[in-house]
């Protein structure tokens, strides 16, 4: 046993015979509240008590006998078996381990287990267990014996004990096995007499009160309870007066707490007493009094009531968020400040109302607060959003949580409902929606989205244009109930689906008979759906049928290109036309490259040099460069074709073997000869081609002229048109033709530069234009203008086109042109220039068209609207570059452009 403070040596009953300490403890086993119950070495029981039968469900037949883990659940029979090993513990092991069960004789274990009724039920219990240790004998030497376990067994609070079909039975058990029992379960015993005087007391009880067994067993309990007691209780007329009234009616009391103060000696401590009468034996009429320690539970229940408190304090704090309970019928059973202030309710106005009074009439008559319950019951929660109602009527847009709430065991005790006032949120997605709707309807493409249904939600105005029905009749319908016919359309079909399916953009390009255009449509998925951004390309489409027409001309010029091959590719950079009498020096054929993407047919180190060459061509630029092949070197010049609007349509190369021109440069006595010489045999060439080129063309429309001559009267409407078009297109060719000769020769026909005054030369290019200035009645004004180094004629080549270009693109008013002049210094020597600027008040021209009318052939307007073979500004800036100068342009729509070049300020005289 325990050695405690005050502990007296000898047996738990003094020196009281066996037969009277039998009886006591039958009287104690049977008052006792708890169950009791011995095992055997091997963790069988040997003996239980009524509480353990009642608790179990067993009857005690079934028990006796039988090992521990029978009614325990998750227990194999080896856990509670004593060894040799087991004995005395093992401080390795945690204390609430199964293989602790088996204690030393100065060890008691309190462990937590799950009972296992007989009706499989399960019932959570505390376990006290202690070794029971059998007295020193002399005729053993002296030596205790082990004689197996003794427990105690209380149901924790919230569980019910199983009912016994059968509660008598024999049991025997020595007066030590109680001592033990008593001892170890920290369970303090008073025993009183029929006249209520105390009869003996334990050391427990001596512990719990600070009482001492000599000055009180004899003595009636009432004034010990007066005079010793009474003062010591915390709340004397909750305890003191309740334990005094018992004893004056003779009733007995199940449970009652009270609390010990302490002294230097003792502690504050919580007990619950009970007390229960002794029916047979030598205290029949008397009682026995039970104390237990529950200071741990009470001081678990005040830290639980104060965290609540603190919960509750905070919830109340927290006033974004409406937080209240309800039942499991859905009232209100309490709410925090929020719920009042978004709610608009007073606390007496709701608490005990159903919950589905903030809902919606609509939402009410559909059951929707009944739905959430249920999902809420069967999923856990549920959260949800939409309008709810405050007590004056006024709606919000809120976002709902309902949780569940379940007790241990599973038992549904009501539902935790939080609500946040989310109205500003919405209202902001409800003005997002408006903006993205006035976003869409800006977008230049055409734009529409459907959901993961196909249904349309959005339509901006270019697409009510080319879909051909507005925005009312397309929002909410499905795709293939509006245009039917696009299910048999496996393009369109498929590249929605397969979008739809992998969350991949796809593409089609087809021509759509029901809107009579060709589409090009590009489909961008999302888990909602798919945005679709589509254009008609009709006319670029029809330009490429004009091209594929066209083709057969440049092969018949290329076909004659000399010392060199010319290539047309298109943005596949694909061969579309190969041709040139450099085949003669190459390995490879014409048809080797026509319809061949380029990778396919030149080495990897060739396709590597080439392909940024043909994409800047694709992009609006002119690019060369040098490659080896076949043991050959060439230059290759790639050169984008554009058309009438400006647009690129495909890339032309024109290469020429330089291996001879290479091979004369690595000749260093002869390189520069040999360079002037290649470089002039190229103008020649240039200007032949020009002038030879010019006579086909004559003879072209000389035939035309011809026909239009003798079979006039015989051509129809369509013929004529034919005619008409192919002596426009010959005209335009020969002045094409003659702009690049102009355009070739500026650098090797030029006057060579000296002091000119531009005041003389801007006069005579006046004269020049004076018809036009007349018939458009034109303004022309100018400042005093400089002195400067250059080719009098080119200059004035420059003027006479940035003035002419001035009154054709004037647009509807009468031109306004203004010329001036600013230093940029006066002397040559210091690096002095004039910057020389023509302004006019015209159409303008967009920012990202700027760069591109400086370059051949570039147009910015259709030919229908004004005439001219786009080279004359590509023109001004190769001039103005010959004399070192640079050429640029300030401009916006509709408000007129300024032109301006440099020029070297003349030298002082």
């Amino acid at each position: 046993m325990k050695t405690r403070t005050g502990a007296t040596d000898g047996a738990f009953w003094g020196d009281a015979a066996d037969d009277v300490a039998l009886n006591r403890y039958r009287t104690l086993v049977t008052a006792i509240g708890d169950g009791i119950f011995q095992l055997d070495t091997d963790g069988r029981f040997v003996a239980v008590n009524d509480i353990v039968v009642e608790t179990t469900g067993y009857t005690r037949d079934d028990l006796l006998g039988k090992h521990v883990s029978f009614v325990l659940e998750d227990e194999g029979e080896g856990e509670f078996a004593e060894s040799e090993d087991s004995v005395g513990g093992d401080d390795n092991r945690d204390a609430d381990s199964p293989e602790r069960l088996e204690a030393g004789p100065e060890d008691a274990v309190t462990l937590d287990r799950t009972i296992a009724t007989a009706d499989g039920r399960t019932i959570p219990c505390e376990l006290r267990l202690a070794p029971f240790v059998d007295e020193p004998a002399a005729e053993d030497g002296g030596e205790s014996g082990s004689r197996g376990t003794i427990g105690t067994v209380r149901v924790h609070s919230n569980s019910e004990p199983a009912q016994s079909s059968e509660t008598t039975a024999s049991e025997q058990a020595s007066y030590e096995t109680i001592t033990t029992v008593l001892d170890e379960a920290n369970i303090g015993v008073v025993v009183l007499d029929e006249a209520l005087e105390v009869a003996w007391i334990d050391e427990t009880i001596e512990e719990y009160l600070g009482l001492e067994r000599e000055s009180v067993v004899g003595r009636d309990k009432r004034t010990v309870v007066e005079e010793t007691l009474k003062d010591r209780f915390v709340d004397p007329e909750s305890f003191a007066e309740t334990l005094l009234s018992s004893y004056d009616d003779g009733s007995y009391v199940d449970r009652l707490e009270c609390r010990i103060s302490g002294n230097d000696d003792l502690e504050d401590r919580w007990l619950e007493y009970q007390s229960k009468p002794i029916e047979s034996g030598a205290y029949a009429g008397g009682r026995v009094e039970l104390y237990y320690d529950i200071t741990d539970r009470k001081q678990s229940e005040g830290a639980l009531q104060e965290s609540q408190a603190e919960f509750s304090s905070l919830v109340d704090a927290v006033e974004e968020y409406a937080i209240f309970r309800l039942d499991s019928a859905g009232h209100v059973v309490s709410w925090n400040r929020g719920a009042q202030q978004i709610k608009g309710y007073a606390r007496e106005e709701i608490l005990g109302e159903h919950f589905s009074r903030f809902y919606t009439e609509s939402d009410r008559a559909a059951d929707v607060p009944e739905t959430n319950l249920e999902t809420a019951t069967e999923n856990g929660s549920v959260e949800d959003e939409g309008w709810r109602v405050r007590n004056d009527g006024t709606q919000f847009w809120a976002n709902v949580t309902i949780t569940a709430i379940r007790d241990d065991d599973g038992t549904l005790q009501g539902y935790l409902k939080v609500t946040r006032d989310m109205t500003d949120r919405w209202e902001r997605e409800q003005e997002l929606e408006s903006e993205l709707e006035r976003i869409l309807g800006r977008i230049s493409d055409a734009f529409y989205a459907v959901d993961d249904e196909f249904r349309f939600t959005h339509v901006n105005e270019r697409a009510e244009e080319l879909l051909q029905h507005p925005k009312d009749e397309l929002l909410g319908e499905q795709l293939w109930d509006v245009f039917p016919d696009l299910v048999d359309l496996d393009e369109v079909w498929d590249a929605f689906h397969t979008a739809l399916e992998t969350q991949d953009p796809t593409s089609y390009e087809l021509y759509y008979d029901t809107l009579d255009f060709w589409v090009e449509a590009n489909l961008y998925p999302s888990e909602t759906g798919i945005s679709v951004y589509f254009r008609d390309v009709t006319e670029r489409k029809e330009r490429q049928q004009a091209l594929e027409e066209s083709e057969q001309r440049y092969r018949t010029l290329a076909e004659h290109f000399p010392n060199g091959i010319v290539t047309l590719f298109d943005h596949d950079l694909t061969y579309t036309l190969a041709a040139g009498q450099g085949f003669e020096r190459m390995p490879l054929e014409p048809a080797d490259l026509e319809g061949k993407r380029f990778t396919d047919v030149w080495p990897e180190e060739t396709s590597n040099t080439l392909e940024p060459v043909f994409r800047a061509a694709l992009a609006g630029e002119e690019r060369s460069v040098e490659l080896a092949y076949a043991g050959r070197e060439w230059v290759l010049h790639a050169v984008p074709i554009t058309d009438s609007r400006g647009d690129v349509f495909t890339g032309v190369t024109m290469a020429h073997d330089i291996t001879e021109r290479k091979e004369n440069q690595r000749k260093l006595e002869e390189t520069v000869a040999q360079l002037e010489e290649s470089n002039k045999r190229l103008e020649q060439f240039a200007y032949a081609a020009s002038h030879d080129l010019q006579e086909p063309l004559r003879m072209v429309s000389s035939y035309l002229q011809l026909v239009e001559r003798r079979y006039a009267d015989e051509l129809d409407a369509d013929g004529e048109e034919f005619l008409e078009y192919a002596v426009d297109g010959a005209d335009r060719m020969r002045e094409m033709i003659e702009g690049l000769l102009t355009y070739s020769r500026v650098e090797t026909h030029g006057a060579p530069i000296e002091p000119v005054e531009l005041d003389t030369i801007f006069e005579d290019t006046l004269e020049d234009l004076q018809l036009r200035i007349e018939e458009t009645n034109a303004e022309v004004t100018v400042n005093d203008l400089p002195r400067v180094e250059g080719d009098a004629s080119q200059i004035r080549q420059v003027f006479q086109n940035l003035l002419s270009n001035a009154i054709t693109y004037s647009g509807d008013e009468s031109p306004r042109i203004h010329v001036d002049a600013e230093s940029r210094g006066s002397e040559r020597e210091r690096g002095g220039e004039w910057i020389i600027s023509v302004h006019d008040e015209g159409v303008g021209i967009d920012p990202d068209e700027q760069d591109r009318v400086f370059e051949v052939f570039q147009r910015l307007h259709s030919r229908d609207e004004h005439s001219g073979t786009g080279i004359g500004l590509a023109l001004c800036q190769r001039i103005v570059e010959r004399h070192g100068g640079e050429m640029w342009v300030d401009s916006a729509p509709g408000e007129g452009a300024t032109f301006s070049f440099t020029l070297p300020a003349a030298r002082t005289r």
